[in-house]
């Protein structure tokens, strides 16, 4: 994948990526970061005005998600964000 450039105007890449999350999962802040205060809970403030989506889907589907959810802590409507997310990353939108 070509670099990214973020909001601060630096190159992101790949290797930049890889490097931070090995860095995370061994539980040590990569190069650079630094922390800025406490954990808080609860969710951020939303940076855009939220709104609502409706839809239908199977009832099983349904299901699924909110396993999925429950399985990793967060809201059905966290993880059909990220899901939905993740697919418009995915497509370059």
């Amino acid at each position: 994948m070509a670099a990214i450039k973020a909001n601060d105007g630096q190159m992101v890449t790949d290797a930049m990526i890889d490097g931070w999350c090995e860095a995370l999962d061994r539980d040590e802040w990569p190069d650079g970061w630094h922390n800025v205060g406490d954990v808080v809970a609860g969710r951020p403030p939303a940076a855009e005005t939220m709104a609502v989506l409706s839809l239908k889907l199977p009832a099983g589907m349904k299901k699924a998600i909110e396993r999925e959810a429950k399985s990793e802590g967060i809201s059905t409507s966290a993880f059909a964000r990220r899901a939905l997310e993740d697919r418009l990353i995915a497509l370059g939108a």
